[in-house]
């Protein structure tokens, strides 16, 4: 086994690092399996610490990179690192198989943030002051992926020199990850997680102006990321609508009758709704409703049939001639209407016995919206739940008015959760809102973590 260099920067002195920090006391603990490389009283940025640590290393050696606020849980980490290696040249605890453009970090899509679908992510991580916290799961690992956690990463040393790879110092500790990800994936080096216990204490990803800046520069560095770029597929967006994809809503689709024989589903998108549903009832009519002719074009694939159009200018016969419809579905779409309301009381109006709505709705209560909010960071994107084209906001307890208000009752009304350990830092605050208005502080961070809510409606 080569020799286990472990790499990193703590702004705290050579005393404090190994008294109280958590890689120290976790180095400490491990003994002679690893040989620490620690910038002690460390002002840079940690790439030029980690390029000190490639030129000085010795020939032969496995570096690792690691935050200083890490708790190494893993008894056997130096085996685990050997082990993940042979498979890859590169390795982290967790990461994503894909890259999307303008990608702000390895978990999420945009800067809502919205996370990536899960079918994407892969690994684990635990966070908490004290070791083995709660674990996060992501997805299964082993996995090849495209972009790595840079809580940690692991490469050989020698693999690193000979194909010229190293860190970008004008990334001085936000998007080196990514950065480095990216350079190794251009000079053909394979990336992948690797199942190795840790406890992060920091829950990473805080906008900031440093960030921002961060940021700006990556997208400069590789331009195909940037806001001009060309479409990477037929389903990217040109800004005048959320961009269509080929994933669906799972939570969404266990909401949608399977005896439907009548389906129809207002903003339908790609159509990959209709594709898993049709799985699920290959009898069914599904008729997409779709206001992008690109996206209606796409839809066709799964659709039995596809209209074109505004829902809320269809004439009134629209609505008589879709009056055995089963289940009406707006998933993700009535927040992109001017009068919602409106298009679910015509709804009702025409309802028959025993059908329902299904709809997926951004929460706006989310805790991020508020932390942004507090900060004065509202700004609109391309997607999530800041999207650009969002017309209307909502609540868990408006979305009950919405529907009650049109003559509907919400039978099941399910939260989307995507975990993330910032809501533990804004907690605080928001129980502290909350009292200050006489309302549940406890029910207030309830409300604060779904990203959508996904519910289903009858006629009442």
């Amino acid at each position: 086994m080569s020799r286990l260099v472990v790499v990193s920067a703590t702004r705290l002195s050579q005393e404090a690092f190994w008294k109280g920090s958590a890689l120290g006391q976790s180095l400490l603990r491990l003994g002679a399996d690893t040989s620490p490389l620690i910038a002690f009283d460390n002002s840079q940025g940690l790439p030029s610490i980690y390029n000190y640590a490639i030129d000085a290393a010795p020939e032969g050696s496995t570096l690792v990179f690691v935050h200083d606020d890490v708790w190494l849980d893993d008894f056997h980490f130096a085996v685990r690192i050997a082990e993940g290696l042979d498979r890859f040249d590169a390795i982290g605890i967790a990461g994503n198989r894909r890259r999307v453009p303008r990608q702000p970090a390895w978990h999420l899509v945009d800067t809502q943030p919205t996370w990536d679908d899960r079918l994407h992510l892969s690994g684990s991580v635990a966070h908490g002051d004290k070791p083995f916290g709660p674990i996060s799961r992501f997805g299964p690992a082993p996995a090849a992926c495209e972009l790595l956690d840079g809580v940690l990463l692991a490469i050989r040393r020698d693999t690193l020199v000979r194909h010229g790879v190293r860190f970008d110092e004008r990334f001085l500790f936000h998007f080196y990850d990514l950065d480095l990800c990216r350079s190794l994936r251009q000079a053909g080096l394979s990336l992948g997680t690797w199942p190795i216990a840790l406890t992060h204490q920091s829950g990473g990803f805080y906008e900031n102006e440093a960030w921002r800046a961060a940021y700006a520069a990556y997208l400069a560095k590789w331009p195909e990321d940037a806001v001009e770029a060309a479409p990477a597929s037929p389903l990217s967006g040109t800004g005048a609508q959320t961009p269509a994809h080929e994933q669906h809503n799972p939570e969404l689709l266990a909401l949608i009758p399977a005896s439907a024989a009548r389906v129809l589903e207002v903003g339908c998108s790609s159509g990959a709704l209709a594709r898993e549903f049709k799985k699920i009832n290959p009898a069914a009519h599904y008729t997409g409703f779709e206001i992008d002719p690109r996206y209606a074009e796409l839809a066709r694939r799964h659709c039995d049939a596809v209209r074109t159009g505004n829902i809320e200018q269809v004439p009134d016969v629209f609505w008589h001639e879709h009056r055995e419809t089963d289940c009406w579905i707006f998933g993700d779409t009535l927040e992109h209407l001017v009068q919602p309301w409106t298009v679910l009381r015509k709804i009702r109006s025409v309802m028959k016995a025993g059908s329902c709505v299904v709809a997926c709705i951004p929460n706006m209560q989310h805790w991020s919206i508020q932390a942004r909010l507090n900060a004065g960071q509202i700004r609109y994107e391309d997607s999530g739940l800041l999207d650009r084209t969002h017309l209307r906001w909502f609540s868990g307890p408006t979305m009950y008015e919405m529907f009650r208000d049109a003559g509907l009752r919400v039978e099941v009304m399910e939260p989307r959760i995507v975990p993330h350990p910032a809501l533990d830092t804004v907690a605080p605050a928001i129980r502290q809102m909350a009292m200050l208005q006489g309302q549940d502080p406890e029910v207030a961070v309830q409300r604060a973590a779904p990203l959508q809510y996904v519910l289903r409606a009858v006629p009442d």
